[in-house]
């Protein structure tokens, strides 16, 4: 539970807090701000299991009346069948990935930095809601469980960090001109009184190569940890198949049922030659 209340905390604080304000002038908060809603807020989020609170938060004759017709009748409801779409691997993590280069595209970025409204009710909640989606597929959340494969759990993880790294190296190496405006919010401001403006002192490009390092470090503070978990899981599935070994030396670890059935096979073996070596002898 509180881990759950911990990423609402994070992901209200991005936006109610002097984060917001400073991300709407510096690329480099903007990514802060970026990795903060979109990797750190969903994770806690989903760590916290919050689905069945939030089930059980709706009124018991709504909930068995409609939730329990969708979720729980063997027939295939459409709603079910949207939910079951939206959870699948595929999905969330096609859709965590192109949320996270649709945003970084320039022409669609600049003009959603200069409406705060669309910069938190588009493109932060876009963020927060693939998150949520894409820790899904990782992190057990009851009655949720991850269904992809720990190896595809490993692979989908190093994707999307090869596709940040990606965005990290175009915008910073591949370019030598600054790529997104910043500052407009507070154009037409310098008239109100009382009202400090703040001055841009950062050069715009060194801004946006401060930001492409943020995206790039930080994702690699995500992704290899939750890589190494990935690959412990591996190592004993559910059918205690060492996955990593099965892949290395195409080789795998014996069940126990597959063992006790070979240990009596080896048994009666055993006993047969010792047999026939008794009848040897006394021939």
């Amino acid at each position: 539970m509180w881990l759950s209340y911990a990423g609402l905390v994070i992901a209200g604080l991005s936006v109610v807090s002097p984060l917001q304000f400073w991300s709407m002038q510096y690329f480099w908060v903007h990514m802060l701000q970026h990795v903060t809603v979109m990797l750190a807020a969903p994770a806690l989020y989903v760590l916290g299991a919050p689905v069945i609170p939030l089930v059980h938060a709706v009124p018991v004759t709504l909930r068995r009346r409609w939730l329990k017709r969708i979720f729980l009748r063997p027939t295939r409801h459409p709603l079910r069948v949207i939910a079951g779409f939206l959870i699948s691997p595929i999905f969330a993590v096609v859709f965590f990935n192109v949320v996270m280069l649709i945003w970084m595209i320039p022409a669609i970025f600049n003009p959603i930095m200069g409406i705060e409204d669309l910069h938190i009710g588009l493109m932060l909640s876009t963020f927060f809601l693939s998150g949520i989606l894409f820790w899904y597929q990782f992190i057990p959340s009851a009655p949720f469980r991850p269904t992809l494969q720990p190896f595809g759990q490993a692979a989908a993880l190093v994707l999307t960090n090869w596709i940040m790294t990606i965005i990290a190296i175009v915008i910073s190496f591949f370019t030598n001109v600054p790529l997104y405006r910043f500052g407009s919010a507070m154009h037409g401001m310098s008239g109100m009184a009382g009202m400090i403006i703040p001055i841009i002192s950062l050069n715009r490009f060194a801004d946006q190569q401060i930001g492409a390092a943020i995206l790039w470090v930080c994702g690699d503070f995500w992704c290899f940890p939750a890589v190494y978990i990935a690959f412990r899981r591996s190592q004993s599935d559910d059918n205690g198949t060492d996955f990593v070994t099965k892949f290395l030396r195409r080789h795998r670890n014996m069940s126990v049922d597959e063992f006790t059935k070979a240990r009596a096979k080896s048994d009666a073996f055993a006993r047969a030659t010792h047999e026939g070596d008794n009848a040897d002898v006394q021939e």
